[in-house]
């Protein structure tokens, strides 16, 4: 997803991107891809937290003085994401659901940027989950749309224009679609990954799903 082309194309502010292999099962504390006001970088995804790597925020609490809304008021960078996944229950499996844009575009997820063990490192904000994605998770990344995606890494913004962000995007911006289980090994990696027929080897279905 992440080529420079790409990037550009999604991001015409951006003077530098680098070019960056297309990954289908981030992890976290793997590196992922950040933009803020004039490029993009790869940087590791978990900032150091009181219980070690904090990967997610909650919006409502970085709203909140403390050292999160400080980063969200100084160090707001955006992640772009060709999909993220979510998972739902069929019996005893997990099979997981692929969240993209419905337009194809990249999603721009809304990033804090810290420190992991001295390094520049990444989180990524959470809200509560819109109605398309209430039935598999109580919560959802922070998407915003073009617009605000520009103003997040451009421009000075207070706390209430923050806040009128930190809120779930509208049902019909994103789609969801059948992955392989084969999401659930961080193992794993590939484009085969977004293909529901595509199974781990001695894969069993329910008898009673």
């Amino acid at each position: 997803m992440a080529t420079p082309s790409r990037l550009v194309a999604a991001y015409p502010w951006l003077r530098e991107a680098r070019q960056v292999p297309a990954r289908y099962n981030i992890a976290p504390t793997d590196p992922v891809v950040v933009v803020d006001g004039a490029r993009a970088d790869l940087v590791v995804w978990g900032i150091d937290g009181r219980r070690g790597g904090l990967f997610n925020v909650r919006a409502e609490t970085a709203l909140q003085p403390g050292p999160y809304c400080d980063l969200l008021l100084t160090s707001r960078v955006l992640v772009p994401a060709s999909h993220f996944y979510e998972w739902r229950r069929l019996g005893s499996r997990r099979l997981p659901v692929a969240i993209s844009r419905r337009d194809g575009a990249p999603i721009n997820l809304a990033g804090l940027m810290g420190r992991r063990e001295g390094v520049p490192a990444v989180t990524i904000l959470t809200t509560t989950a819109n109605g398309r994605l209430e039935a598999l998770h109580d919560r959802m990344p922070v998407v915003l749309s073009d617009d605000d995606a520009r103003a997040w890494v451009r421009e000075k913004l207070g706390l209430e224009q923050l806040a009128a962000m930190l809120r779930p995007c509208p049902d019909d911006h994103l789609e969801l679609r059948a992955a392989s289980p084969l999401v659930n090994s961080v193992r794993n990696d590939g484009p085969e990954l977004l293909d529901p027929d595509a199974l781990p080897e001695h894969y069993q279905l329910d008898l009673f799903p």
